[in-house]
Order: C-alpha cells, then sequence, then structure tokens
C-alpha cells in the first residue's frame, strides 16, 4: 500500500470537499441537520479533532484538553475552520512517511485497557474516518438542496490522466 499516495487522495477528496463547503453562507455551514453533530460545522470539528488531538497526544507526545479544543475549532469561521482542516491534511501528508516506527497506544473503545497501533493502521485509520466524515457532509448538503460531489479514489485516479 501507498500511503502517500492515499493521503494525496485525501488532500483531493478533502480539498473538493472544502471547495464545495466554501460557497456555503455561515448559516448553512451551521444549520442543524445532521445527527448526532447536528450540523456541517460541527462535523468538520470533529474531523479536525480527531486527528489534531492524536497528533498531540500520541505521536507528538504533547497534551491537550479535548473539549477546549473542541470549543475552540467549533467557534472559528467557516473559512478559518475549513483552512485548520486542510492544515491536519498536510500534517498527515507528512506522517505518510514519518513515524515508520509509531507505537501508539489508544483507547480499545470495545472493550477495557488499550491497543497498540502502528503507524500504516493509525494513517488508514484516519483516511478511512474521514472517508466516512465525507460522505455525511455529502448527505447534509442534499439534504439542503445542494450540489454534493463524488470523491471515490477511482474519481482521484482519472484526475490524474486528465
Amino acid at each position: 500500500m501507498n500511503l502517500t499516495k492515499l493521503a494525496e487522495y485525501n488532500i483531493w477528496a478533502n480539498d473538493k470537499t472544502r471547495n464545495l463547503l466554501r460557497g456555503l453562507t455561515e448559516e448553512e455551514f451551521s444549520r442543524e441537520l445532521l445527527p448526532p453533530y447536528g450540523n456541517i460545522r460541527s462535523l468538520i470539528a470533529h474531523i479536525v479533532l480527531a486527528i489534531e488531538i492524536n497528533f498531540v497526544l500520541r505521536v507528538d507526545g504533547g497534551a491537550m484538553d479535548g473539549d477546549d479544543h473542541w470549543e475552540y475549532l467549533c467557534r472559528l469561521p467557516m473559512r478559518e475552520l475549513l483552512d485548520h482542516w486542510r492544515k491536519m491534511d498536510l500534517r498527515l501528508m507528512e506522517f505518510a512517511s514519518t513515524h515508520l516506527d509509531l507505537d501508539a497506544v489508544f483507547p480499545n473503545f470495545l472493550g477495557e485497557g488499550e491497543i497498540w497501533v502502528g503507524h500504516d493502521d493509525y494513517f488508514t485509520q484516519y483516511l478511512i474516518h474521514t472517508v466516512h466524515h465525507r460522505a455525511q457532509v455529502m448527505s447534509a448538503l442534499r439534504l439542503m438542496g445542494k450540489e454534493a460531489i463524488g470523491t471515490d479514489y477511482l474519481f482521484y485516479l482519472s484526475s490524474l490522466v486528465s
């Protein structure tokens, strides 16, 4: 598996999504339609927080208060939040070729204790996590009567030869 190529795909797909979202008003970006996150703003804040907090805690070995950072992200104007999301995508891109010996500890979300996660699984988690939430964003756009786009990997591959 070529993680760098997958990271490039992730940026491509998220850039397409961000460009689409930039056409929304702040009101549309914050419109309550999408459980459990309520709105696109909260969903994007969740994507960013999941990547950012785990980089800080599990890769960098730093400290971060998730609740405080969640509040900070949710208060950002739409364009700043979308820019911050891209910043995290670029960090994930850089991560694809570094920290190859990563051995991160995560809580066992399905039971007690902890699980050890290596570099490839760490990267794969965030790639798949973002794909899932990107689909939720497209669903929310459709609920608002807005255009939604496809961001399948095959579309990305096709864009490379276009």
